[in-house]
């Protein structure tokens, strides 16, 4: 039986909260894919997580609190992980670029569809896209300061960036079993782009 389906009995009762949490909020993603948002009830997703009704509650009070903890989580994929790397003087700006792509690419084919619903069915705030460029133009400009990249219109450049990896994600045949090459292409797509140093071979 999955971590998913196990019932709030015996040893499975006694989850982390962070184990907990996310087979919660895994039922809430898988539910809303199966059956829409009308059909979501916080029932439902007790029974999909294997665990009460009430123990849900511990930890989210009403189904918009379930919404907004999977939208929450879509932004810290796009923005907060890569945002993290801006940071670090350790790691070169091709390097911070390649983890960003890497990041992209890996939410795109993985969680395009729960994307969509999430920010373009239900609405409920922004989507991740606005932040994304923003995140993005950093990154140009700091990586042009140093030398690293040529990048004459930074604007432009991440307007560009920001909708070429749409691309090939969604024309890839398998998005699991390619997305190996999907993100080295892109990342490659991304080194011309900015006038970065190929990566090397591995």
């Amino acid at each position: 039986m999955s971590p998913s389906t196990e019932p709030d009995t015996a040893a499975g009762r006694f989850q982390p909260p962070d184990v907990r949490r996310r087979q919660i909020l895994t039922a809430v993603a898988d539910l809303l894919l199966e059956t829409g948002h009308d059909a979501l009830t916080i029932s439902r997703v007790a029974d999909r997580a294997g665990v009460a009704k009430g123990t849900v509650y511990l930890y989210f009070d009403s189904k918009q609190a379930l919404i907004a903890a999977l939208q929450a989580e879509v932004w810290d994929r796009m923005l907060e992980g890569p945002a993290a790397l801006l940071d670090d003087p350790s790691v070169g700006w091709a390097e911070r670029l390649d983890a960003l792509v890497a990041e992209w690419v890996h939410t795109e084919l993985r969680h395009r569809r729960l994307y969509h619903v999430l920010f373009h069915e239900l609405g409920g705030g922004p989507e991740p896209l606005g932040g994304a460029r923003d995140l993005l133009l950093r990154l140009l400009r700091g990586g042009t300061e140093a030398g690293e990249f040529t990048v004459l219109d930074g604007e432009l450049t991440a307007d560009f960036l920001l909708h070429a990896y749409v691309g090939p994600c969604h024309h890839a045949v398998d998005p699991e079993a390619g997305e190996e090459q999907v993100k080295s292409g892109v990342q490659a797509l991304f080194r011309r782009v900015v006038g970065a140093a190929d990566a090397p071979a591995h």
